[in-house]
């Protein structure tokens, strides 16, 4: 039953802890987030969300929009790309991070920086000070090296990520972009634009972001560097146990084939928020909700695994399309390749889901 009085902690004052802990507020329970940094700060992020799953926040994120944008581009090798004509926005995470912070405190929630969990002890919260903090529900929202999840059990797969923060007048870049290219990532690399500012990463390491960044030109001025992991083995198998429950990278949510976290946390923070005091179904309802189909960690090892003239030849068969108008059925006829179907139809799957719910 969900009472005023119900003590829930939350480990990790990043997005997923920010965010469920405004949820909980509207359920009328005031959380205390604890948080291992001296202060609350941005980690290393490409800065995407689609328009839809952010208004979902009980937080206005628009003073923090860095950049609308009109869609996304994927380019493959060969010069070939298709696009989505979905918009979506580039935020200035530190900024909205920070926003949301003090909205929480505003609203009543309690905020300790420089206490972050370090282990559990017979259903006490040790923090790094020493201190032990008493819970009725805990929530690890401590990232992908989550203490919170290594006691559940979980161990998960990550890949190291690299990004650029580059001076650039981007006043005429309108898409965010994805490289399907195994030169610079044996993922993927990406281009996202802000006010003035490029976001240019790659999953992967700097050497490779370095070649990334003199294969599209770019000159600017380098004015940040950061360096991340991303979760990709799909998500954990234990994400709820008796009251502790996890969210976002530290239930590995991230949406392993696109690398998407943010709106995997606004849907899970909803369901968690409505079901803080039936954890189980919480872990229920997540495990059967789209963003956690497995399809998506095939559709990531597929890509992983693909060569780059598997690549060339797939994007010639999109070509000039949009996602909108495109009907894989429509590409598969007109396949020359069969050893491609299976791989297409995956990847396909894979596209559906994200569009919707992993970017």
């Amino acid at each position: 039953m969900i009472t005023d009085v119900m003590k829930v902690v939350i480990a990790g004052g990043g997005p997923a802890g920010l965010i469920t802990g405004l949820k909980l507020l509207e359920k009328g329970i005031s959380p205390i987030i604890l948080e291992r940094k001296a202060e609350i700060a941005s980690t290393a992020c490409a800065e995407g969300c689609d328009i839809a799953s952010l208004k979902q926040i009980p937080f206005d994120s628009s003073p923090y929009i860095s950049k609308d944008v009109e869609g996304t581009k994927f380019l493959f090798p060969g010069g070939y790309s298709f696009s989505s004509s979905r918009k979506g926005v580039v935020i200035d995470r530190n900024r909205w991070i920070k926003g949301m912070a003090e909205e929480f405190a505003g609203r009543g929630g309690i905020i300790k920086t420089g206490a972050g969990v370090i282990s559990i002890d017979e259903g006490m919260a040790i923090l790094k000070n020493g201190e032990r903090m008493a819970y009725d529900v805990l929530i690890g929202a401590d990232g992908p090296f989550s203490v919170v999840g290594k006691y559940l059990g979980n161990k998960q797969e990550v890949l190291p990520a690299v990004q650029y923060k580059i001076e650039c007048d981007t006043s005429e870049i309108d898409y965010m972009k994805f490289y399907f290219d195994k030169r610079f990532s044996p993922h993927y690399s990406w281009v996202f634009p802000k006010d003035r500012v490029l976001n240019v990463g790659l999953a992967g390491k700097f050497s490779q972001l370095d070649n990334f960044v003199k294969f599209l030109g770019l000159d600017g001025k380098i004015i940040k560097k950061e360096a991340g992991a991303i979760p990709v083995s799909g998500l954990a198998h234990i994400i709820a146990r008796r009251n502790i429950a996890l969210i976002g990278d530290a239930a590995s949510m991230t949406n392993p084939f696109s690398g998407g976290g943010l709106t995997p946390i606004i849907h899970a923070s909803s369901i968690l928020s409505e079901n803080i005091d039936n954890l189980k179904n919480y872990e229920q309802e997540i495990k059967k909700h789209p963003m956690s189909d497995p399809v998506l960690v095939k559709a990531k090892n597929l890509l992983m695994e693909l060569t780059n003239r598997e690549l060339e030849k797939m994007g010639k068969l999109v070509d000039g399309r949009t996602y909108e108008e495109m009907r894989f059925s429509d590409i598969l006829r007109a396949a020359f390749h069969p050893m491609l179907i299976p791989k297409m139809l995956t990847l396909g799957r894979g596209i559906v889901i994200t569009m919707k719910w992993g970017w």
